[in-house]
């Protein structure tokens, strides 16, 4: 990584140009080639450096109003295979282990679902439990308190 690819990766937390041709204009910012800012993303990727590329979008915006957090309990030999599937679910925005501390609380995977209802919602968690006979605990979302991006900016 090169003294290029961190302002690419500061300017881009910042966000993407809301224009016709954002990176062409991001190119135009760092004085490189289009095609070269296409291609450090890549080699960022490639290496790990960042994850993914895509846009952050609020559900509520979109009308996918119904907004939970499911906590799962499970077994830690499956843990890695079930919180891969659930990743491939596209109503799952967010996907991520915890370690228990409290003998009380013993959930482990933690799921964050968007959906138009909670019906919607509901009908699902229960059919990805009857799957993996899991137990899980549903909480949904009331108000959003805070958004932002990495750097703690308010996003759009």
């Amino acid at each position: 990584m090169d003294e290029i690819d961190t302002k690419l990766l500061v300017g881009l937390k910042k966000g993407i140009p809301l224009t016709p041709s954002p990176f062409n204009d991001i190119a135009a910012e760092l004085n490189i080639p289009v095609e070269e800012v296409i291609n450090r993303l890549n080699k960022l990727k490639t290496d790990k450096v960042i994850r993914r590329f895509g846009a952050t979008i609020k559900p509520n915006s979109i009308g996918l109003s119904a907004n939970a957090l499911v906590a799962w309990k499970v077994p830690p030999q499956n843990i890695e295979k079930i919180g891969q599937a659930l990743s491939e679910i596209k109503e799952i925005s967010h996907c991520y282990e915890r370690t228990t501390t409290n003998p009380n609380w013993t959930y482990n995977l933690y799921t964050v679902l968007h959906a138009k209802t909670r019906s919607t919602i509901e009908n699902m968690v229960k059919k990805l439990s009857s799957k993996w006979d899991l137990e899980y605990k549903l909480l949904y979302s009331t108000k959003d308190l805070k958004h932002t991006n990495p750097k703690g900016e308010p996003q759009c």
